[in-house]
């Protein structure tokens, strides 16, 4: 964290004097000398206005902090510190939880305030991007009127003990080609929503604490349906370094390399992750018995292209993801789901929904286990599937 000079700091505070409200304020985060941070030098106008989503009437219960139950990562330290002035008295730059938009030539940084001070969270350049119209739309909250129409089966409701969220679940019926077969599971409806969320771009992790993301930062896509954006090994509730390891060659990713020697297929794999008790993440076996055209899978919400009539209940929406590079995209447009399914170090298997077809590939496609993307919840009972 550096701390500002002299000459910045009344710059800063001669703004913020003449903006006089403090959530349109537009404040000119500047570099220090010898910064590992990626910061651009900006004027006084290059800043944007935050893109905090405040609410005093927001239920606060799904942002809490969450605590993982294979926690095994301490000792992490913050390396903010408060800004100090040559006189007696402390100045704040900013209140702490705050975020601006940083507008450069080539470049968007996005900065929060730790310890009252502006600290970096990522840069993402310009030419990553299609335009800035399209990152503005990106922002937009959709209608989600029709999110849940077109079934005509019962919703059931489940209250998640851990945070209070409550969620929509459907009975799920498969019958097979000949129409001899018969299965049924029960699945949630929506997206799962938990955890703390933390900023897209963000370079430190917390293994005590399940963490998501929500799209382009703002917690309402989190609360309404779209559910937490997480990385694989945040999905599966092991520790971040099985993002990137194989999870049969370290000790902290041991207890899913267990899990799947201890199943004939592991596309049958039955993980918890971070889904409640008496929960799982959606396997390939499960999506494998959904259906191959997903038209009945997608929710009427939503999608550009290619919506669908609901018929399952599920009410599929198109999330977008985080990927490191290209920031957040893709809402309108598809979704990846993580399956428990890991295909080597660096990466694992997810079902893919597109506004470009409605087939649905069940065998999963390959994803970057540290890219962000949401995850669906099987209960345990009732669940006649077996292999």
């Amino acid at each position: 964290m550096k701390i500002f000079n002299a000459l910045a700091l009344s710059i800063l505070l001669a703004l913020l004097a003449a903006c006089g409200d403090e959530s349109s304020s537009s404040v000119s985060p500047e570099p220090g000398d010898g910064s590992s941070s990626s910061v651009i030098p900006a004027s006084s106008g290059d800043l944007q206005s935050s893109s905090s989503q405040k609410s005093s009437g927001k239920d606060k219960s799904s942002s809490s902090i969450e605590e993982k139950s294979s926690s095994s990562v301490s000792g992490k330290n913050s390396s903010s510190s408060v800004v100090e002035s040559n006189s007696s008295e402390e100045f704040h730059l900013c209140e702490n939880g705050d975020n601006v938009t940083a507008e450069g030539l080539k470049t968007i940084t996005h900065y929060i305030c730790e310890n009252n001070n502006w600290v970096v969270v990522y840069t993402v350049r310009k030419d990553s991007l299609d335009s800035l119209a399209a990152i503005e739309k990106n922002k937009e909250h959709p209608n989600l009127d029709s999110l849940f129409a077109g079934y005509r089966g019962e919703y059931l409701e489940f209250e998640d003990p851990r945070d209070g969220h409550k969620y929509k679940y459907v009975e799920f019926i498969w019958h097979s080609e000949d129409g001899k077969g018969r299965d049924t599971f029960y699945v949630m409806a929506e997206n799962l929503n938990y955890g703390k969320m933390v900023l897209g771009g963000a370079t430190k992790f917390d293994d005590k604490v399940t963490e998501k993301l929500c799209y382009v930062d703002d917690e309402w896509f989190c609360d309404n349906h779209f559910g937490g954006l997480y990385t694989w090994a945040e999905a599966m509730n092991l520790p971040k370094v099985c993002d990137s390891v194989a999870v049969d060659s370290n000790d902290a990713c041991k207890s899913f390399a267990n899990a799947v020697k201890s199943v004939s297929d592991p596309r049958v794999v039955r993980w918890q992750g971070i889904c409640p008790d008496g929960w799982h993440i959606m396997n390939q076996y499960e999506w494998a018995h959904t259906t191959k055209n997903s038209s009945s899978l997608r929710s009427k919400a939503v999608w550009e292209k290619n919506a669908g009539s609901n018929s399952s209940g599920m009410a599929i929406i198109p999330t977008g993801e985080w990927v490191r590079g290209k920031d957040f995209s893709g809402i309108h447009e598809f979704v990846n789901y993580w399956m428990p399914t890991e295909l080597n170090q660096k990466n694992a298997k997810n079902i893919f929904f597109s506004s470009v077809s409605q087939s649905l590939d069940s065998d999963g496609n390959s994803g970057g286990k540290n890219m962000f993307e949401p995850v669906r919840c099987v209960m345990d009972a009732n669940n006649t599937l077996t292999h």
